[in-house]
C-alpha cells in the first residue's frame, strides 16, 4: 500500500455514486491506489456501503462565498453563453426576457443585456475567467481544504461531476493552488453547450466521446488536446450486467404489468422543463386503449421535478398503466442499485420507449427498441415560444444529431404519436441497423460496459505521472 498513489474522490451529487461508486471505478482504484472520499453523503449507511474500498470518507460542506465573488461569476456565466452561442444559451436569454413584467424590468434587462454583449467574446471571456479564479480563491470562505489536502497529500483529486455540486468547487480550486493534480468528469453529454462556463482549474478532463472532446477543444482551445480523456461514461455500464437484468417475469411482479403483454415505456422529463407533461401522458394513455394489441403503459416519473397534475395522474388508478416508485434517496437524489436494475430491465424489456429528449433514448437505443420523442406541445396547452418542446429536438446542440440520426422517431402532432406507437410495435427491428451505427459513431469502442474501468485506469496514469 505505500507505494500506491493517494487519490482523493469528491462526490458533490447523489449521481455521482451510480457512476462511479457503483459502477467498477471504486473497486478498480482501491485495488490499486489509497483512495479517500469526500462527499456531500456521509451518513453512517453511506459510509458502510463504500469503506471497505476507501481510507477514509470525509464530509464535503458548501460554504457561503462572498457576495463579490458570486455576482462577478454571474457575469462570466453569461458573457459565456453570450459567446457561446449555443441552442439553451438563445433560450435562455428568451426565458428571462419573458420574466420581466414592467417597464423598469425590461429596461434594466435590455442595459443588462447591452453590458454581456460587450464581453461575449473569447479574449473577454478568458480573461474573466482568470480574475474569476482568482479573487474566488482569495477570499475563500474557509482554510479547511488547505488543511485537509496538508494532511492528505493526494497525488490526484478527482472531482466526479464538475456540474449540479457547488461543493465540489472550492476544494478542487484548492488542489490545484497547491501544485495537486485535478481531474474532472465531464458529467452528461450536453454540460458543454447547456451548463455554462467550467470555472474550477483541471489538469485533465473526462469526457463521454470523441465528438464532446471535440466540442471541449472548440469551447477552450487552450487545453492541450492530450489532457483531455475520452473513457465512455460509467453510467450505461449496468446495461451490459447480467447483474441487473431482472427477468421479465420478476420485473413485472415489481412494477405490477402483465409479463405476457407488451409494455410502452414512458419517461418523463423535469416538470419546470417540460410544463404540462401531464397532457401527453394522457394522450398515450387514450392512444394505447385503442390499439389493437392493448399495450400496457409504465410511466417513469423523473423525481427531481414532478408537477401536481402529474402526480394527480399517477394516483388516477387508470387500467394497464403502472407508475413504479422511483427507489432513490429524495434527500440525496441517490439512485439505490435496486433502482438501477429495475430501470436497466424496463428499458431492456420496454416494446417502445417515449421520452421528450433525453439521455433515455441512447439506453433505449443501445437495446434497439424503438423511440418516440415529442415534437410538439401537450394538448391543449398554449405554451411560450421559450418553453416549446421541439427545441429540445430541433435547436439544442447535443440532441440535434440524434434527432437527424434516423435511429428516433419525431412526434409532431398527436396524429404522429399514433401511428408511430402503431409502427414501432409492429416493426420493433426496424431501428436497429441505424441505432447501431450512430451509437458506434457517436461511442466508438467506448460503449461497452467497461467505462468505469477506463475511468479508473485513466486516473491511475495521472496519479503516476
Amino acid at each position: 500500500m505505500a507505494n500506491f498513489p493517494h487519490i482523493v474522490m469528491i462526490i458533490p451529487r447523489g449521481e455521482a455514486v451510480r457512476s462511479f461508486l457503483y459502477s467498477d471505478t471504486l473497486r478498480v482504484l482501491s485495488e490499486n491506489a489509497t483512495v479517500t472520499l469526500l462527499s456531500v453523503i456521509d451518513d453512517e449507511g453511506f459510509k458502510a456501503q463504500f469503506s471497505p474500498y476507501t481510507q477514509a470518507v470525509y464530509p464535503l460542506r458548501e460554504y457561503p462565498e462572498n457576495t463579490l465573488v458570486r455576482r462577478f461569476r454571474t457575469i462570466v456565466h453569461n458573457a459565456h453563453f453570450q459567446w457561446l452561442g449555443s441552442g439553451v444559451a438563445r433560450n435562455r436569454i428568451e426565458m428571462h426576457d419573458a420574466q420581466m413584467r414592467t417597464i423598469r424590468q425590461k429596461t434594466l434587462r435590455k442595459a443588462w443585456k447591452a453590458f454581456i454583449w460587450t464581453l461575449g467574446n473569447r479574449p473577454t471571456v478568458e480573461a474573466l475567467g482568470r480574475i474569476e479564479r482568482a479573487l474566488t480563491l482569495r477570499m475563500r470562505p474557509t482554510q479547511e481544504f488547505d488543511r485537509l489536502f496538508d494532511e492528505l497529500r493526494p497525488e490526484l483529486v478527482f472531482n466526479t461531476s464538475h456540474v449540479h455540486g457547488n461543493a465540489s468547487s472550492l476544494p478542487v480550486r484548492v488542489a490545484y493552488h497547491k501544485g495537486i493534480k485535478t481531474a474532472g468528469f465531464v458529467f452528461s453529454w450536453d454540460n458543454l453547450t447547456s451548463r455554462s462556463r467550467i470555472m474550477e482549474p483541471y489538469h485533465h478532463y473526462l469526457v463521454w466521446t470523441k465528438s464532446i472532446k471535440n466540442d471541449f477543444l472548440r469551447i477552450y482551445p487552450n487545453i492541450e488536446p492530450d489532457r483531455v480523456h475520452i473513457t465512455g461514461t460509467p453510467q450505461f455500464d449496468f446495461h451490459f450486467r447480467d447483474s441487473y437484468w431482472l427477468s421479465r417475469e420478476e420485473l413485472a411482479k415489481r412494477v405490477g404489468f402483465d409479463p405476457k403483454r407488451p409494455f410502452v415505456l414512458y419517461t418523463t422529463g423535469i416538470d419546470r422543463h417540460f410544463p404540462e407533461e401531464h397532457r401527453t401522458v394522457q394522450l398515450v394513455i387514450d392512444l394505447l386503449r385503442k390499439m389493437p394489441q392493448k399495450p400496457q403503459l409504465v410511466v417513469r416519473n423523473y423525481i427531481k421535478g414532478i408537477s401536481n397534475e402529474m402526480r394527480a395522474l399517477t394516483k388516477s388508478g387508470h387500467d394497464n398503466v403502472y407508475f413504479p416508485p422511483m427507489e432513490w434517496d429524495e434527500k440525496w437524489f441517490i439512485p439505490t442499485q435496486e433502482d438501477q436494475r429495475i430501470l436497466t430491465s424496463m428499458l431492456r424489456e420496454c416494446a417502445l420507449g417515449i421520452n421528450a429528449a433525453s439521455t433515455i433514448s441512447l439506453e433505449l437505443m443501445l437495446h434497439r427498441k424503438p423511440v418516440i420523442n415529442l415534437g410538439f406541445d401537450p394538448p391543449g396547452s398554449n405554451l411560450p415560444n421559450h418553453l416549446r418542446y421541439k427545441r429540445h429536438t430541433d435547436e439544442f446542440d447535443h440532441y440535434i444529431p440524434v434527432t437527424r440520426s434516423g435511429g428516433v422517431m419525431i412526434a409532431r402532432s398527436p396524429q404522429d404519436m399514433a401511428e408511430m406507437i402503431q409502427y414501432g410495435l409492429n416493426s420493433a427491428d426496424r431501428f436497429d441497423d441505424v441505432q447501431a451505427q450512430f451509437l458506434q459513431n457517436m461511442f466508438g469502442n467506448r460503449l461497452d460496459g467497461c467505462a468505469g474501468t477506463r475511468v479508473a485506469e485513466t486516473l491511475l496514469s495521472l496519479a503516476k505521472i
